[in-house]
């Protein structure tokens, strides 16, 4: 794999972002014994990003810190509680049901579990064939064209060889393949990829985030993907955000944060990543304590506070901390950064 991201062309920065998320909030009402409100789990808090055209976005954080919830509401499979998604301009909340169906063909979604993500009963050809069907792409020559094309794309040859087969007959790194192959059929601007090699075998992981690679070059897609493993984003992405709590609280240029991870919890994220050289693993890593906050009841303040051993009492326990510009391109919500740069 080469050794850093491919890059955007200089121009698409200047354009409009393919994706605008602005104080994204998605809610889960509790109710206790089916009747009554016991509260909201604040899947997502106030999440706002912009995204451009050939860019990669790596979003990262422990398990359960709103990654998932935030793909699936940009999917549209979420209805959010509060906050905007723009998609080239255009509100979805404004969009009718013939719109979002429209916009749902033009972002493809790669699943953690290839094979929990394929129905079993369907063919690779009839796999490849529904979205098209259900997008109205019913010429069979059409369709005969984008399947050669698609599976050209991510490898899967001879053709004739793979189209009669079930999922349960491909290896994994296949079965991701045709994931893929099915995100990609109705030609979409924009990927969403959910973790999609953190099942597969080491070898397989490369393989498959090359073709992700090529993927973007190829067709200058957008993407964003989501993943807790940090030794793969130095490689796919352009920027990193980073999640704790269903809020982004840093965001950053990747060799930027790779060099300087400012929150406190970046930091001890990139401290716990394995690290191959057994000479650093003879002492323990100064790693924080304590579990991640519940989203039903956060703590009040900064939501990382009664884990960070930077915490400035008084303040992090008590108001939440806006989002600083510390440098060109590195941001954080943090209160150690106050003195360094205005809050948005």
């Amino acid at each position: 794999m080469p050794s850093t991201a491919l890059k955007m062309q200089p121009e698409t920065r200047q354009a409009m972002p393919i994706l605008a998320v602005e104080d994204l909030h998605t809610w889960f009402e509790i109710r206790r014994m089916g009747f009554f409100k016991a509260g909201d789990v604040r899947a997502l808090d106030g999440v706002s990003f912009e995204l451009y055209a050939g860019e990669t976005v790596s979003i990262v954080g422990e398990s359960g810190c709103g990654k998932s919830t935030l793909a699936k509401t940009i999917l549209g499979l979420h209805k959010p509680t509060k906050g905007k998604i723009y998609f080239e301009g255009k509100d979805l909340s404004e969009l009718d049901k013939h719109q979002l169906k429209e916009y749902r063909a033009k972002v493809g979604y790669i699943q953690q579990d290839p094979y929990g993500a394929l129905p079993s009963f369907m063919t690779v050809e009839r796999i490849l064939k529904e979205p098209m069907i259900i997008n109205g792409i019913t010429d069979k020559d059409e369709q005969k064209r984008r399947i050669r094309q698609v599976l050209e794309e991510v490898k899967l040859a001879p053709i004739e060889d793979f189209l009669p087969k079930f999922p349960h007959m491909l290896s994994g790194g296949q079965q991701q393949r045709l994931v893929i192959a099915r995100a990609m059929i109705l030609q979409p601007r924009l990927l969403i990829a959910d973790e999609p090699v953190s099942m597969l075998d080491a070898s397989v992981r490369v393989e498959i985030l090359q073709l992700l690679q090529k993927l973007q070059y190829d067709h200058n897609l957008a993407i964003i993907y989501i993943t807790h493993d940090l030794s793969t984003v130095r490689y796919f992405s352009e920027r990193i955000f980073s999640m704790y709590g269903a809020k982004i609280i840093e965001k950053a240029a990747t060799k930027s944060l790779l060099k300087n991870p400012l929150h406190p919890y970046t930091q001890a994220l990139f401290e716990a990543t394995s690290d191959p050289d057994a000479e650093n693993l003879k002492t323990f890593k100064d790693v924080p304590t304590g579990e991640p906050p519940s989203l039903l009841n956060p703590p009040p303040g900064c939501r990382f506070h009664p884990r960070c051993r930077k915490m400035i009492k008084g303040l992090c326990d008590v108001e939440i901390p806006p989002e600083f510009q510390v440098t060109e391109d590195q941001s954080t919500a943090c209160w150690l950064y106050k003195d360094h740069a205005q809050g948005k």
